[in-house]
């Protein structure tokens, strides 16, 4: 990956993951699922692939292309410092993938945990050196 398309996978994390917080600050204090939480943790999922993308241009020189998103939770793992923790919590996004951005509605909590994943993943960047 050249620089050039690190800086717009990161900047596109930084993106998602506001969006995603905003939604969430909007969603109610409830367990009833509503659109708000769906929209937060579906961008959060984003976010965090965005970020796993960036981390790995950067630490690696490329990212996972492939439809399974597994291989990019491998080549994640295998960046240093940290890959192993920060393959789990893209994991744990990818887990819920389908439910959250091409399913119904999701409840805060959910939402929550996601947008918890993806915020860990886009703080990230700065360890190495994603401006």
């Amino acid at each position: 990956m050249d620089p050039t398309s690190i800086t717009q996978r990161a900047g596109t994390a930084r993106e998602h993951l506001q969006v995603a917080e905003e939604r969430l600050e909007y969603s109610a204090l409830t367990a009833i699922p509503s659109a708000e939480a769906q929209v937060a943790a579906s961008n959060a999922i984003s976010a965090g692939i965005a970020a796993s993308d960036a981390i790995c241009g950067k630490a690696l020189g490329e990212r996972s292309n492939e439809s399974d998103h597994r291989v990019a939770v491998a080549l994640l793992a295998s960046v240093h410092p940290g890959g192993a923790e920060l393959s789990s919590r893209l994991a744990r996004l990818l887990a819920d993938k389908s439910q959250h951005q091409y399913g119904g509605y999701v409840t805060r909590k959910r939402a929550e945990k996601a947008v918890k994943h993806a915020k860990i993943l886009v703080d990230a960047m700065q360890v190495f050196g994603i401006a």
